[in-house]
This record gives structure tokens, C-alpha cells and sequence, in this order.
């Protein structure tokens, strides 16, 4: 079996490699956006094996902040258990310290089983206007037309994502805009009380952010009233909506990581628009 780096040429493979692993809607179904998440390998690439003309295993690698996140992994059922799997992380090696957040049941399995270092699962912190807090899950989910004309985007190829509506707030920080659901979801704070704020005076319903579980701002967040998602029951899935799933994401590297690292949406493929791998 090959194994090797896919290729914009591979596309007649790997779409239909991806109509069996991943449910419809899912963005790697898209080209736009399969180019822009690994065809530059500046920033991610999508290791396969190949037999018989076919694509029998998937993993991905995005590249940021000096981690090789491992995403998207799915090996055909009658390819498992046969070494796929470790010559597919054996072809990331080359790229530095390897990560896994939002495994999958049976990922989680793989990463045990190569005694990866298994962190406390990320957190998210969720809060709502005021005035708003007694309202359904419904009525917090409503649509918004927040106008940002005057606004800039931030910079960086994560903010360069097919799809991704973003904006600079006036302290610095730097958040996904997801009008379908009535949210702004911070990426960057400069400062947390800040851009709160102005986040309810443009009209949003409620705000997330998810980080490590050791990070300090969290309790920053917890004293300006800021809810964990699963007190709040705000849905995490919002591509489409899926007001079951709050966040579950796991957290796996290969090495010891240092203990200011702290994870943002920005990472790995938390925060890409688009269905999350179910």
C-alpha cells in the first residue's frame, strides 16, 4: 500500500473517498475548501493510503503555532487493524510535535494505544446578553444581521477559511461572526470585558470561547458571568444546528506540552465552518 501526501490531482479520489466518511455537509466535500485546509503544505496537508486505485485511509495535518494537529482521520473498516494507521502518523512526524483534539471513539482507542498523553478535555464558556438570560435555547438561536461595515478581519490563513465571516473588535480581539445562530465566537480576547460588550451593543445574543482547561482567563470569563456550555445547554454544532451536541473535545499529543500552551478555535479544526466530524 502507498502511502504519501495527496495532490490537487487526487480529487476525483479523495471526493469519493469522502462521500464514505463524512455525512453530507460536511466542508471537505468542497474543493474550495480542501485547498485551502491542505493544498499549500505551508499550512496542512492530507496524508492517504492508496490501493488498487483507491483511497483506504485519511489523516490530515494542519500546521499552526508550531503544532502538527492531527484532523480528519478515517480508515476504511476493511483496512483497520492492518498498520495504516501508524504509517499515516509516521508521514506527519516530519512536520514537529503532534496534536489530536476531537477524536472520535475509535481515534481515541488509536492514541491509547500509542500512549499519547491524554489531556483534561477542553472547555468552553458561554455567555448571554443581558436581558436575555431567562430565554428558550429557540429564541437565543434566532438569526442576526449584525451590521460590520467599518470592520476589518483578522490576518492569518485560519481567517482566509471559505465561508468564514470574522472581524476585529475595537480592543484587538478577534471572533468568528455566526449570524445563523444570533453568536459572536472569540477567537483572540485582548480584553474579555471589552469586547463583550461591544459584542451586545452590535446586536449578538451570545458569546463562546474555548480553550484549554488550564487557562486563565477562564476564571476571568467565570467572574463576568460567563456559563460552561453545559450549564447554559447553547449548542456547540451550529453548521448546521444540532441542539443536542454541546462540546465534547478531547485532547491528545504525542509529547508533553508546555504548560502555557493553551489551545484556541483557531486550531486544529475547531472552528472551521462546516459540520464537525460526528
Amino acid at each position: 500500500m502507498e502511502v504519501r501526501a495527496a495532490t490537487l490531482s487526487d480529487w476525483p479520489l479523495l471526493q469519493k473517498f469522502y462521500s464514505v466518511a463524512y455525512n453530507t455537509g460536511h466542508p471537505l466535500h468542497n474543493l474550495q475548501f480542501w485547498q485551502w485546509q491542505f493544498g499549500n503544505p505551508a499550512f496542512g496537508q492530507a496524508f492517504v493510503g492508496i490501493a488498487n486505485g483507491e483511497i483506504t485511509g485519511h489523516l490530515g495535518v494542519t500546521l499552526r503555532d508550531g503544532i502538527a494537529w492531527n484532523i480528519n482521520l478515517y480508515i476504511l473498516p476493511q483496512f483497520r487493524n492492518t498498520g495504516l494507521f501508524l504509517s499515516l502518523i509516521e508521514a506527519i512526524k516530519p512536520f514537529g510535535r503532534q496534536i489530536n483534539i476531537n477524536a472520535n471513539t475509535a481515534a481515541v482507542k488509536l492514541y491509547r494505544l500509542l500512549r499519547w498523553h491524554q489531556y483534561t478535555d477542553l472547555i468552553r464558556m458561554t455567555c448571554i446578553r443581558p436581558g436575555l438570560e431567562n430565554s428558550t435555547i429557540d429564541d437565543l438561536l434566532i438569526p442576526t444581521n449584525v451590521d460590520i461595515t467599518g470592520f476589518t478581519s483578522p490576518q492569518g490563513h485560519y481567517w482566509q477559511q471559505p465561508g468564514l465571516i470574522s472581524m476585529v473588535l475595537d480592543d484587538g480581539s478577534e471572533a468568528v461572526i455566526q449570524n445563523n445562530a444570533g453568536a459572536l465566537r472569540f477567537a483572540r480576547f485582548v480584553n474579555p470585558k471589552k469586547a463583550v460588550e461591544q459584542a451586545w451593543a452590535l446586536g449578538f445574543n451570545w458569546v463562546d470561547y474555548i480553550t484549554s482547561f488550564n487557562n486563565p482567563v477562564l476564571l476571568k470569563l467565570e467572574r463576568q458571568g460567563w456559563r460552561q456550555d453545559t450549564e447554559s445547554g447553547i449548542p456547540w454544532y451550529l453548521n448546521p444546528v444540532v441542539k443536542s451536541r454541546l462540546s465534547h473535545v478531547t485532547f491528545f499529543a504525542e509529547e508533553p506540552i508546555p504548560i502555557d500552551f493553551y489551545v484556541n478555535r483557531t486550531h486544529s479544526d475547531i472552528g472551521r465552518v462546516g459540520s464537525l466530524p460526528i
